[in-house]
């Protein structure tokens, strides 16, 4: 979520949209800094994750990502996990809790146990991994409840891959597989802020899982075959994300319970978009693009009340938006000048 100034409004032909009974709060761009950044995750309090592009001192010219997690402008890089040499961010809670994978250098012929961790990180205790699920071999944590009590993800082991939670029980977390069909389909499994509500693809089908007050789960399909590739879930059950289904190209989709599931028809001269985020009001972000080698795009969107704009508020270097709060603040990727 380039320099192209462009607005546009699209009002959504659908009978159903996901009003608050408050307006929504103005959109603002929350970034540590202007420019050279890749967040990939904000909380309630507008602290981000991400990554930092930093040139490297040892090698001149060579541009590194560099994960951190910023309050206001106040940035700390996150470390390694030992033994591994790459941390990814991937979402933050409330409390500063964040989760994502690491990822260790593999030898060719060879599995290497834990290539890829699922990881906990905090300021007062650092990171840790989660392990895998019983008998697997990686995992990787791709969302966190507001609350930091419950972790979104996935374990992998011989010929499966099963979309888990992990809950906080004392000071151990302890992974659950959701129930399956078939093997999970995508990369990321979103999970609502409230922990209650977890979607992803399970085989070729977009679905959606919910937690009742026993705690058991129930796996509901919410599309067709390539239909909806999730990538957020909200409170209400809402999903959003892309499809690949029709003309090849990804187009961003959403789903509601009342609703069922819906395309969002990019503005004028943009082919592609995906939905990245969506807020518990409903508020939709994500990434357009026009035709390869145009002046189109990429640029970030905002969905709402059954219409779809670029979102201007970041200035010329804000690309994509991937993140937004409850407050309307949203996170994404600003460009660099310099690389």
């Amino acid at each position: 979520m380039r320099s192209s100034v462009l607005a546009a409004a699209l009002a959504l032909g659908a009978t159903w949209c996901v009003r608050a009974e408050e307006p929504s709060p103005p959109i603002t761009v929350v970034s540590p800094k202007p420019q050279g950044i890749i967040a990939t995750g904000i909380n309630s309090g507008g602290d981000v994750i991400g990554f930092e592009w930093i040139e490297e001192e040892e090698h001149p010219g060579v541009v590194a990502q560099v994960p951190f997690f910023a309050r206001g402008d106040a940035i700390t890089y996150l470390p390694l996990l030992e033994g591994y040499t790459a941390t990814f961010p991937a979402a933050v809670s409330d409390g500063g809790l964040v989760v994502g994978r690491v990822s260790k250098p593999m030898t060719p012929g060879v599995r290497t146990p834990l290539l890829n961790q699922g990881f906990v990180w905090d300021e007062g205790r650092g990171i840790r991994g989660l392990g895998a699920l019983e008998g697997d071999y990686s995992s990787f944590a791709t969302g966190v409840s507001s609350d930091g009590g419950r972790i979104s993800g996935f374990s992998v082991g011989e010929n499966r891959v099963r979309a888990c939670v992990w809950n906080l029980e004392g000071e151990t977390w302890i992974g659950t597989a959701l129930p399956h069909e078939d093997q999970l389909g995508s990369n990321v499994v979103a999970i609502s802020d409230d922990g209650k509500s977890v979607a992803a693809t399970d085989g070729v089908f977009g679905c959606l899982w919910t937690e009742d007050e026993a705690g058991s789960w129930t796996r509901t399909v919410i599309s067709e075959s390539g239909g909806l590739i999730p990538r957020a879930v909200n409170n209400s059950g809402m999903v959003v994300g892309l499809t690949s289904a029709g003309d090849g190209l990804p187009h961003a989709v959403v789903w509601t319970r009342d609703g069922g599931y819906e395309r969002l028809a990019e503005p004028e001269g943009y082919l592609r978009s995906e939905a990245s985020d969506v807020n518990n009001r409903g508020v939709v972000v994500g990434m357009m693009d026009g035709p390869a080698g145009s002046d189109i795009g990429p640029d970030p969107f905002v969905y709402e009340d059954g219409a779809l704009r670029r979102i201007d508020e970041g200035g010329p270097m804000f690309s994509s938006a991937s993140a937004i709060n409850d407050r309307g603040q949203v996170a994404g990727i600003l460009e660099s000048d310099d690389f």
